[in-house]
């Protein structure tokens, strides 16, 4: 089976380690792909350009379909 849909506006070089947290987005416009609201989303990940290689990716997305903007990913300092 194919990996998750949902990539968290990562990309293949990081992974999602813990569970997205999201709350309605202020001042967003609709998704591009289906027109509904869109979220802020946050999810630990850990990333191969990060210091400590863990970090958390903040990134606007669709709950009710797999879009995902490029997220922006802040390593979790030592």
């Amino acid at each position: 089976m194919s990996k998750n849909l949902r990539d968290h506006g990562i990309g293949p070089s990081g992974d999602p380690t813990g569970k997205p947290t999201w709350k309605k987005a202020d001042e967003a416009p609709p998704c591009p792909n289906c027109g509904a609201d869109l979220c802020v989303v946050s999810v630990p990940v850990k990333h191969s350009l990060l210091k400590g290689r863990t970090g958390v990716s903040t990134y606007l997305g669709c709950p009710a379909c797999p879009f995902a903007s490029p997220a922006l990913i802040k390593a979790q300092g030592e």
